[in-house]
């Protein structure tokens, strides 16, 4: 394998520099995600050529495939060898790296503290990435270098979204589960540019006929190992949710919901939540309806967990050329009577001196104990 190791651009000096190619024996695990970004790790010996260009801050090109930003250097010398080791995000991850600043002045009635935006999924996406890293108001918040792709209002064609000193990858991932769009932030050597765009996935499921049909599956040796997860621990189906703003919290209205075609569960199967919106809108008497659509929003977060992962045979598929993630696909186990049309959420690629290992992860895993502290955080 291959790594490319670069200089991001700065104002003073606009370009991508690639200062150093390393192609000595590695060891690396790269985790790509379509919701949010994934993360890698990858050691080298010291004495390497280029080995000493890795540094925090820089970009690197791994196996001519992701793209990531180091954040920590670790060097080890022991019985084993000296080695340097990177570690860091996906290069998506720099949208962890601001928050929604509300603009001066908004001029929709009753919205003011808040940056509001209606469109697409897309446009609500781009509108937080364009407002925050490109068009930011101070210039020491902007990201140089930076592209906003050409908005082609993918996802739900009326969304909504309303937010205030939130993490702007918070709000991409957001609003990208509920509209099915994941994103990209990629580097345009030859322009010199930092593209940030939306991925919607193509359709690999084995039930069209437009695109090759991707199966991963035991029998048709298509997939080395399953694992299948179905976890109710996390989930909740009855939501109690009251409209944030009331002067007295005895007098907030508070209405009951389920999600959309489930019926209200009972006895040993209802799980109950309570849920706190903000349904603030330009158009009075509209704020149940907004209520209603905000708690909807929240209530999916709450399904539950159904998860299943592949260890990928090498075989008639390959990752990045026949599918990647964020794309649809089947996954099925004939023996569990288990099949699933899902999306690829998440790629694991380990390169070690036995070749490169693919372990793909579809549908939503359950919550660790951090996601839980965070959703926990988030909900109060």
């Amino acid at each position: 394998m291959e790594i490319r190791v670069y200089t991001p651009p700065e104002a003073d000096s606009p370009a991508y520099v690639c200062v150093g190619r390393i192609t000595a024996a590695v060891t690396a695990t790269v985790v790509e995600r379509h919701f949010t970004a994934g993360y890698f790790e990858l050691t080298v010996p010291s004495a390497a050529r280029h080995a000493d260009k890795l540094a925090e801050g820089r970009l690197v090109w791994i196996d001519g495939g992701a793209w990531g930003i180091v954040d920590r250097i670790r060097r080890e010398d022991g019985g084993s060898g000296d080695f340097v080791t990177a570690s860091g995000r996906e290069l998506k991850g720099l949208m962890a790296d601001r928050i929604t600043i509300p603009p001066a002045f908004n001029a929709i009635a009753g919205a003011q503290g808040y940056d509001t935006v209606t469109g697409s999924t897309e446009t609500c996406m781009k509108h937080y990435v364009t407002a925050n890293f490109l068009n930011a108001g101070q210039p020491a918040r902007v990201l140089f270098g930076l592209e906003v792709a050409e908005d082609q209002e993918r996802g739900q064609a009326e969304d909504k979204y309303m937010s205030r000193h939130e993490v702007v990858a918070d709000v991409l991932t957001a609003l990208g589960e509920a509209g099915g769009l994941g994103y990209r932030l990629t580097p345009d050597l030859g322009r010199h540019k930092l593209v940030f765009d939306v991925s919607a996935g193509q359709d690999h499921r084995a039930g069209q006929s437009q695109r090759m049909r991707v199966i991963f599956d035991i029998e048709r040796k298509t997939a080395l190992s399953q694992t299948y997860d179905h976890d109710l621990g996390d989930s909740r189906n009855l939501f109690y949710t009251t409209m944030d703003g009331a002067e007295f919290a005895d007098e907030a209205l508070t209405v009951t919901y389920t999600r959309e075609g489930e019926e209200e569960a009972a006895g040993i199967r209802r799980r109950e939540m309570h849920l706190t919106v903000s349904a603030e809108t330009p158009v009075a008497g509209e704020e149940y309806n907004e209520l209603k659509r905000l708690a909807l929003i929240q209530a999916e977060q709450y399904r539950p967990a159904e998860s299943y992962t592949c260890e990928i045979a090498e075989g008639p598929y390959r990752y990045r050329q026949d599918y990647q993630v964020g794309d649809l696909v089947t996954v099925r186990h004939r023996r569990w009577g288990v099949t699933m049309d899902t999306r690829l959420t998440e790629m694991q690629t380990e390169y070690s001196s036995s070749g490169i290992r693919h372990t793909a992860t579809f549908g939503t895993a359950p919550l660790t104990v951090f996601g839980r502290l965070r959703r926990q955080l988030q909900k109060g």
